[in-house]
């Protein structure tokens, strides 16, 4: 296979999501088909290009299809009170198992004006999967706070996993309001992002980053499979 000639974005990638984000109906969408099938066609040769070196040093993904990643731009609104009918994002997701159809901890790409990230971990389990989410924060949580505080690591993502909005405002019932990592157990995610600027995403050092920083996020996802798909 002959290595691929480095991905630089185009700029309108963004600037077409920007105008998306203020102009989020059908009308407007159908005007401007041919942007958004120039826009979603610079992130599939991103994610093709992605797959292929991280696949040199993570070879469960190597074999993935780059149409697997994207996710469609399309909402699904049928429960949601806000129906605007499209996303304001690419999100493209490297991972085992089906890409973006995977359960399993890989490598997410978020593209969007001042919001675009590099995140990965374990996302939105079950009630079962939350139960042993933080059972094996219970027991492991001093292997993951190596893992966060190794100097790259924290680098990229910070030495902490991400609080969303669904945390519980107290430690579970079931284990000490003291416990060291009493923080993390009120999580129903193990979740790090690392931000990018638009700057960085519309730079030719974009590709070389993301790669980097998903080096660096291997071990993190290959820790969190382990104990938790595999345990």
């Amino acid at each position: 296979m002959h290595p691929l000639k480095l991905t630089i974005m185009n700029e309108d990638t963004l600037l077409f999501l920007k105008d998306l984000a203020n102009n989020n109906n059908r009308e407007w969408f159908a005007e401007n088909r041919s942007r958004y099938d120039c826009a979603r066609q610079d992130v599939m040769e991103l994610t093709e290009h992605l797959i292929e070196k991280i696949g040199e040093f993570d070879e469960e993904v190597k074999y993935l299809d780059a149409k697997d990643c994207l996710f469609r731009i399309y909402r699904d609104i049928r429960f949601r009170e806000d129906k605007s009918p499209y996303k304001r994002h690419f999100g493209t997701y490297i991972a085992k198992n089906g890409g973006h159809r995977s359960k399993y901890s890989g490598y997410y790409i978020h593209i969007e004006p001042e919001g675009s990230m590099l995140a990965g971990g374990i996302w939105c389990p079950d009630s079962a999967g939350i139960k042993k989410l933080r059972d094996i924060i219970d027991t492991e949580h001093e292997t993951l706070r190596e893992i966060l505080n190794e100097k790259k690591f924290a680098k990229f993502f910070g030495n902490n996993l991400v609080k969303t909005a669904d945390a519980l405002k107290t430690v579970p019932r079931g284990y000490p309001k003291d416990h060291p990592a009493a923080e993390w157990l009120k999580l129903k995610n193990i979740l790090v992002e690392c931000p990018i600027k638009d700057s960085m995403v519309n730079s030719e050092k974009f590709e070389d980053f993301i790669v980097e920083g998903c080096r660096v996020l291997y071990r993190f996802n290959h820790w969190c499979n382990e104990v938790f798909f595999e345990n």
